[in-house]
């Protein structure tokens, strides 16, 4: 099964791409909170946020960067960039056995977005 095309416009984040890309090598998307159970899409979270506000951060999210996916992306007109995708969010309806994600493609949200628990998976949908 192919991953995901992810658009993402978390733009404070290390792995941000310009066009909406992400260029991390794998992104996990995880219930948010104490319950451990998501009812909405707020309540989901992009777990590989990175920030991005100094050098340091930029170098502290190298260890999960997409190289390849970069390198052919800068080449190849059209061609976007596909991170795996994990999803621990059990209960939504494109959640599958492994922890896989069986949407064709996902949206992660996050308008200023300091941590990880301002971002979103928007594709989130309760069974």
């Amino acid at each position: 099964m192919a991953n995901p095309v992810v658009r993402c416009t978390v733009d404070e984040c290390a792995h941000y791409k310009a066009g909406d890309q992400c260029m991390a090598a794998q992104i996990s998307v995880y219930n948010q909170g104490e319950t451990g159970h998501s009812r909405d899409r707020q309540d989901t979270q992009c777990k590989s946020f990175h920030s991005r506000k100094t050098v340091g951060d930029l170098v502290g999210s190298l260890h999960n960067a997409n190289v390849m996916g970069t390198v052919t992306a800068a080449f190849m007109d059209g061609t976007q960039i596909t991170p795996n995708v994990e999803c621990f969010v059990n209960n939504c309806h494109h959640w599958e056995t492994n922890n896989r994600c069986r949407a064709e493609s996902i949206q992660v949200s996050g308008p200023n977005a300091g941590k990880t628990d301002d971002t979103d998976c928007e594709t989130f949908s309760p069974k």
